[in-house]
Order: structure tokens, then sequence, then C-alpha cells
């Protein structure tokens, strides 16, 4: 498959609108990789919407300083993926799944997963048997937390909720 390059059509703080050919339109939540070695440029948008006429309306993942009108962006085709799994324990990675730690790269780099995945289904989610103890002896007992669980805690200020 030929690579498919749009053109930087405006900039509009972190929104970059880019025109593609009409029978090559990436498709929403793909990443676009923005490059110019010259600028020092290099920078993944995210397809948010599809504006009409052949332009899609992209969301950076970082600065857009040194853009300009006719810059070319390519489509990769597909989302933006990071890593997972045990990988990924103990770790720290940027929005785009690249380690900021210093601990070196992820020891699987083709263990990774899109960032738009689809929840996993109910039954595949576990057991929520073990409870959560907060440490504040009133949640504890009145209102014991499921670990793994949402819950809303509700009350006045300076009463320890966010202990």
């Amino acid at each position: 498959m030929a690579e498919n390059y749009g053109t930087i059509q405006q900039v509009i703080g972190p929104t970059v609108d880019l025109e593609f050919d009409s029978d090559n339109l990436p498709d929403i939540l793909n990443a676009i990789n923005i490059k110019d070695e010259a600028k020092g440029i290099d920078l993944i948008t995210e397809v948010a919407q599809h504006i009409g006429n052949n332009v899609v309306r992209t969301i950076a993942m970082d600065s857009t300083d040194g853009l300009i009108r006719g810059m070319k962006g390519l489509d990769t085709g597909a989302p933006i993926m990071v890593p997972v799994g045990d990988q990924c324990l103990g770790r720290l990675f940027n929005l785009l799944g690249k380690p900021v730690d210093g601990k070196g790269p992820v020891p699987e780099p083709d263990k990774v997963a899109p960032i738009h995945a689809p929840p996993p289904a109910l039954i595949d989610q576990g057991e929520a048997n073990e409870i959560f103890e907060t440490g504040i002896k009133v949640v504890d007992l009145l209102a014991p937390y499921v670990k793994g669980g949402k819950v809303g805690l509700f009350g006045g200020a300076g009463v320890g909720k966010t202990v």
C-alpha cells in the first residue's frame, strides 16, 4: 500500500486540519505523523473528525509550535499504540507509550494495544470479593469499598476524604 500523505490546511492551537486525497481519507482515531527534521518537528496527531472537502481535523499530542500550512502529515493507518502487559509494571510512559522513566526500552516492543480499545467484557473482569481498606475507620466500617470498583465519597470540608 502506498504511503498516504496529507497537507496541513490550518493550525488552531492543538487542532490541526489536514487535506487528503478523496480516495485516501484516514479513519477517525488514526494517528497522523508530521515530521520536519530541519525544524526538529516530530508530532503525532489523532484524527478526531471528518469536516468535509477531504479535510480531517486532528488533535495534536504535543505542541504545535512550528507547524505551517503546506507541511505533510503521514497517515499511519492505525491508532496510537501503547505497550501493555507485565512489561509496564513499575514503568512511566508518556501519552504515546514511550518510556520516560530512564529505564530504557520495554522488553517486548511488539506487545502493544490501541489506546481506544473496547473495555473487557464484564465476565472477563474478574470477581470483586476483596475489600479495599482505606484506613479511615468510619468508611471501612459503614461503607466498605470493593477493590476495583467505583464509588462516590461525599463529605464536608476537612473530614479526611483525600486520605
